[in-house]
């Protein structure tokens, strides 16, 4: 059985409601006003049983130009549209606009019904099917049958309900996914039921018992106590169907039109990439408009950018990106209507591209190339490798390949498929265990001469050192400090530049394989004086801004004195703590000093004891305890200090 969707189309007045009743004998005009007015003002909906037993939902929209909206909710997710003349009237102002609407949104087949032919003669009802013929030769339905009714006697309706027949094995049912989602176009409370929901389910399959989110919101779970399918209790409705769900937990107050049932939590958003074509004769577009923007039962107010021209026709069309007033909940693909401000006019309409787009405040070539890439493959399937490039355009760092699969809705097997087998090779695919990232290839590029760029940058000025960067040194460089799948990747692209035998690892530290320490007769001057200066200090805490201030004096600038700090540290000579630095000999000669002093006592002396036995100020004999606490000669437990096993042995062997 397929699930689909017809919907009417046409003026106002033409008889798309009475042809519904005469087809399936339900009339969609249900409300008193309706009556009263001889109009449709809500949509309508019924479901047509065909011969061959296939049911198909029916969506009865208005005509009136007053009521395009409502239309637009209608018509959105439709598979086969009606389009109703009257044979009397010929072709009018909504048959255009509805027609234009119905291919903006998609909808590639049709039957064009020529109705109230009973109120026409034979030469009358061969000229209106001739302007039919005519107005639509460049349209989708160019090729569709034309059926001449009459709702009032039933004539032709037998026919009509063949070709829609015949018309079925020719649409291609909608791509299934694991995202269920229905736009919500009415909503009751059922006495002793519940609150009721009717739609048009436009992705995915729910079952009865599943759980659904009312978006855009709190994402709070809404459970489906039953379903209903063309008046019919089912356990589960697809894609193409017209479903009314009977939902526990959902509240009046929480709904507002627009909103979309899903069972995901999808984000919301206020600004979409789209393409927009201009199908009204009387205007153009400049770069920036205001517009009402609609899609499925959503509307709002919005400003329209042009990307790519600095104006737009008839017929034309542009890559924009829309600004919207309140937040919606929309996908890649999704199709939308424009009108003036003023609600009278239809400008046209379009497809969007990216629903989370960065914002485009300037119209470069480079956005405009991407863009123009964007579009060639949301609107092409087999383009999927252009996706997954403009997802990682936006951030331009390594992202993990599971994410890139949830933003494009496609299983992380897809992804991995595409990237690893694209000809082109623009997206590199990194393995780690179970982890797959993802990352532009020019970008990997960079990131891999940056590290070569950035160690050699850091080998020049800090010649005397035999190492080089750590890993995490590019943390903060590449903007990797919450990036986890940065991290991963830098780890990995560390490796790979070593087995390229350009890198090695020294210590914690990656050097460039070919370095090699310099030391001119001038650097070591300057050593030897820094470390007498450093030990001249005796038995005080030396302070950094002082020895800075002194080096200062010897033409030494502070990233130099650092290198050479480094250095004597690296060669043995100072002892570090906590940012601090020492000279060894006075760390040596104080360890020796209370080792001795403590060796037979059990109970230990206290740090006051210490300070006045070397004679130092307080600041150096809380350096100096917490060095030996760290090197494991001494423990401090409580306020006396201790030798240790390693600090007797120390003492032995010194």
């Amino acid at each position: 059985m397929k699930h689909l969707i017809i919907g009417t189309a046409g003026h106002v007045d033409h008889g798309k409601t009475a042809l519904i009743k005469a087809l399936t004998n339900f009339d969609c005009d249900t409300h008193k006003e309706e009556k009263e007015r001889g109009i449709t003002i809500n949509l309508g909906f019924t479901h047509l049983d065909l011969p061959s037993g296939e049911s198909v939902g029916i969506v009865d929209v208005p005509g009136h130009k007053d009521f395009i909206k409502t239309m637009v909710a209608g018509a959105y997710g439709i598979d086969i549209v009606l389009l109703v003349v009257a044979a009397d009237s010929g072709i009018m102002p909504q048959t255009r606009e509805h027609l234009q609407i119905i291919e903006m949104l998609g909808v590639q087949k049709g039957i064009v019904v020529l109705n109230k032919a009973d109120l026409v003669d034979e030469e009358m009802l061969e000229l209106a099917e001739l302007e039919v013929v005519e107005f639509l030769e460049d349209t989708s339905l160019k090729n569709a049958p034309i059926i001449p009714v009459s709702s009032h006697t039933g004539s032709g309706i037998e026919k009509l309900v063949n070709e829609i027949e015949k018309l079925i094995p020719d649409i291609h049912e909608k791509e299934p996914t694991d995202r269920f989602r229905m736009y919500i176009d009415r909503i009751f409370n059922v006495k002793g039921i519940g609150f009721v929901v009717t739609g048009s389910v436009l992705e995915g399959q729910i079952s009865q018992g599943g759980e659904l989110y009312l978006l855009p919101g709190k994402a709070k779970k809404i459970k489906i106590r039953n379903i209903e399918r063309h008046g019919e209790t089912t356990d589960k409705v697809f894609v193409g169907d017209r479903a009314a769900l009977n939902l526990a937990g959902l509240k009046f107050e929480d709904y507002s039109r627009g909103m979309v049932l899903c069972n995901k939590p999808l984000e919301e958003t206020e600004m979409v990439d789209a393409t927009c074509t201009l199908f009204d004769e009387t205007t153009v577009l400049k770069i920036w408009s205001n517009v009402i923007f609609y899609t499925g039962t959503f509307e709002c107010s919005a400003r329209m950018h042009l990307l790519n021209k600095d104006e737009l026709i008839t017929g034309e069309t542009a890559i924009v990106q829309i600004h919207l007033s309140r937040p919606a909940v929309l996908v890649n693909k999704d199709r939308f209507i424009i009108r003036n401000t003023s609600n009278d006019l239809t400008y046209g309409g379009g497809t969007i591209i990216d629903s989370k787009p960065l914002h485009h405040k300037r119209r470069t070539e480079k956005v405009i190339t991407e863009l123009t890439e964007l579009v060639d493959a949301t609107l092409n399937s087999d383009k999927l490798i252009n996706l997954i490039k403009i997802e990682l355009s936006k951030s331009n760092v390594p992202v993990y390949a599971s994410v890139i699969a949830e933003m494009i809705h496609k299983s992380l097997e897809e992804i991995i498929f595409e990237c690893e087998e694209n000809k082109n090779k623009d997206v590199s695919v990194f393995r780690s265990k179970e982890k797959v990232i993802l990352l532009r290839s020019e970008r990997d590029r960079y990131y891999h001469d940056q590290v070569l760029e950035e160690i050699g940058q850091y080998h020049l000025k800090n010649p005397i050192l035999d190492n080089g960067l750590e890993t995490i040194d590019f943390y903060g460089k590449f903007g990797f400090g919450n990036n986890e799948a940065g991290k991963l990747y830098l780890e990995l692209l560390m490796e790979r530049i070593r087995q390229e035998g350009m890198i090695k690892k020294v210590e914690n530290s990656w050097a460039l394989m070919n370095h090699q320490v310099k030391i001119d007769s001038k650097t070591q001057s300057q050593l030897e004086w820094i470390e007498k200066m450093i030990r001249a200090v005796g038995m005080e805490k030396p302070m950094p801004s002082d020895i800075e201030e002194m080096a200062h004096s010897e033409r030494i600038n502070k990233e130099r004195l650092k290198m050479m700090i480094k250095y004597l540290g690296k060669q043995g000579k100072l002892v570090f703590h906590d940012g601090d630095y020492i000279h060894r000999a006075i760390v040596d000669q104080c360890r020796k000093q209370l080792l001795e002093k403590i060796a037979n006592k059990e109970d230990g002396i206290n740090e006051k004891e210490f300070r006045e036995m070397i004679n130092g100020t307080k600041k150096l004999v809380q350096m100096l305890l917490g060095i030996f606490i760290e090197e494991g000669t001494v423990s401090k437990p409580t306020f006396y200090i201790l030798i240790t096993d390693k600090g007797k042995q120390w003492l032995k062997n010194n």
